[in-house]
């Protein structure tokens, strides 16, 4: 049996979604930094290669777009739910909790800006 160790919760739920029903197509969309601005990054990302290379899912990609993270965006709304006007310091608050969440090798690509509102640009 494969095992993959440590999943996150996100991980864990889209296994169980597509265990769930088999025979439906799950759609899934996921952000890469942006390394160069002109070509979409190659390859995928290592938790979905582990599951292609063990053939428990199949990909076809669509499309591929640029913009900020919708991540660290929702990730920041969630943050300023109890701020009616959130400022710099909470921006850089925000961003020390978000950086120190971050697995590793992600870091230095998706670190927020220091400026208040600077996501990360990936490709979708």
């Amino acid at each position: 049996m494969t095992q993959i160790p440590s999943l996150t919760q996100q991980q864990l739920e889209l296994l169980r979604l597509a265990k769930k029903d088999t025979v439906a197509e799950l759609r899934l969309s996921y952000e890469f930094p942006v390394l160069d601005d002109n070509v979409p990054s190659g390859g995928h990302p290592p938790f979905i290669q582990e599951l292609i290379d063990h053939h428990f899912i199949q990909v076809q990609v669509k499309e591929t777009v640029i913009r900020a993270s919708e991540f660290q965006q929702e990730n920041w709304t969630e943050f300023c739910d109890e701020i009616d006007y959130p400022s710099q310091a909470d921006w850089d608050r925000w961003r020390q909790g978000f950086i120190s969440q971050l697995g590793e090798g992600f870091e230095s690509l998706m670190t927020p800006g220091k400026g208040l509102g600077q996501f990360t640009k990936v490709w979708i």
